[in-house]
């Protein structure tokens, strides 16, 4: 993604940015306000819904949707206080009116949702819905926003490629929450790696140590934990539900090791895998998932990539990225030398990148483009679930064999996500992976 077009125009179109066929825009005129729906009205898909009005107030909320119906009044209302200091109390109602949205909840939100006259979705739910609800966007012709991860297993990995490919051919548009790519300092320093400017790349490390445990907080009765509410009202917690730390927040680190390397160079192997549960809180109150991971990628050719993340109190928090190269290093968000001499340093953050991701989807839109993003965020999801794989098993394994033959599906068996209905006191026992213990299938 070239900076200076990213500035001037909102977004980069290049090559893939293609005129589409009329049916893909047929509805959406550059001064028209553009139609959007929300799927997951919690505090993320709330914040994207914001985000997106700063982007481009020329929009209107039509729909809401959620499994849990507390959920949208309270939404509906923060995202009109919002528009109401963005563009002001007369003019907020026009971008959406609490009273007037429609919301749906229940297990088949999304599809009544997509029943409605929309242009486009932003679908931020638990990720475990991220892919059928996927499937429903595609199928029904909308573009879409779709927070990080798209996956949380291989099975759910694989058909986002497919669906992928399918959206490219409606001409529809898909712009992910892997909101870095968006953010001009590291779009100026991946492009100056790429063009050798510190020299060939050998080696990168990327950290999301978070000073706490996310999910500390699991609300819910006693003797739940073992429910489908339960579990997805404190998805965070859990495997199934989240992909676990390293898939759902520490992509992030890793796409942007997979951006500098080249989006569509995959690793060779997964050579070491580590993780377990240090934090002392217990199991299923606060979950099954492990507290941190360490995992070594073979990338291939001499290149090694490092990934490491943890969720524990009282240790220090360090969110960043680092790449080895012949001629010099990058390292907090500037190019140094081998001594930590600074070569390069980019200027300042020019948009907020959680903006700057909207005002590209609806550029693009607006202006009858194709951008597909949804690749670059999948191969960075894979990746991570491949490290997640070997840290529950202590396994190392080619990751061509976790691509083309693997079937971990950590979805619950009696868990249907594209039905339209689900009994949410279904039983779902869980327990934290043990490595040696847990098989890799």
């Amino acid at each position: 993604m070239d900076r200076r077009s990213f500035v001037k125009n909102g977004a980069v179109l290049g090559a893939a940015a293609a005129a589409l066929p009329r049916f893909g825009f047929a509805q959406v005129k550059g001064s028209d306000r553009i139609k959007v729906a929300l799927i997951g009205c919690g505090g993320r898909g709330t914040g994207a819904a914001c985000n997106m009005i700063a982007a481009d107030p020329n929009i209107k909320i039509v729909a809401l949707g959620d499994l849990f119906p507390e959920k949208l009044d309270k939404a509906a209302n923060k995202i009109h206080d919002f528009a109401k200091k963005s563009v002001g109390e007369s003019k907020a109602s026009e971008i959406i009116d609490p009273s007037k949205v429609k919301k749906f909840s229940g297990w088949d939100n999304a599809d009544q949702v997509l029943a409605e006259d929309i242009d486009v979705v932003i679908e931020a739910t638990p990720p475990v819905f991220r892919t059928p609800h996927y499937e429903k966007i595609v199928a029904a012709g909308k573009h879409a926003f779709l927070e990080k991860p798209g996956a949380v297993d291989v099975i759910q990995g694989r058909k986002m490629y497919k669906l992928a490919e399918e959206a490219s051919k409606k001409g529809l548009c898909v712009v992910c929450g892997n909101q870095r790519r968006y953010d001009n300092r590291y779009q100026d320093l991946v492009k100056r790696m790429q063009d050798g400017e510190i020299g060939e790349l050998l080696a990168g490390q990327c950290y999301w140590n978070n000073g706490g445990y996310i999910g500390a907080w699991a609300h819910g009765k006693e003797g739940t934990e073992d429910t489908l509410e339960y579990q997805i009202r404190n998805w965070w917690c859990f495997i199934w539900a989240s992909g676990d730390n390293i898939v759902e927040q520490h992509v992030h680190n890793i796409d942007v090791l997979m951006w500098a390397f080249g989006s569509d160079r995959m690793p060779v192997e997964v050579t070491t895998g580590l993780g377990g549960r240090s934090t002392d809180l217990p199991c299923p109150r606060y979950g099954d998932r492990f507290s941190h991971f360490a995992i070594d990628y073979d990338m291939g050719n001499g290149l090694r990539m490092a990934s490491y993340c943890h969720q524990d109190p009282n240790t220090t928090p360090n969110v960043s990225e680092r790449i080895i190269g012949t001629k010099g290093i990058f390292q907090g968000l500037r190019l140094t030398d081998h001594k930590g001499k600074t070569i390069y340093a980019p200027g300042k953050l020019e948009l907020d990148p959680y903006i700057a991701e909207h005002k590209y989807l609806l550029s693009a839109i607006r202006n009858g483009r194709r951008v597909n993003e949804l690749r670059h965020l999948i191969n960075s999801n894979m990746v991570a679930i491949a490290g997640r794989m070997s840290a529950f098993s202590g396994k190392r394994f080619k990751y061509e064999w976790m691509v083309k033959k693997s079937e971990e599906n950590i979805v619950p068996q009696n868990v249907d996500l594209m039905g339209k209905t689900q009994d949410l006191s279904l039983k779902n026992p869980v327990s934290v992976p043990v490595p040696g213990k847990y098989k890799l299938v």
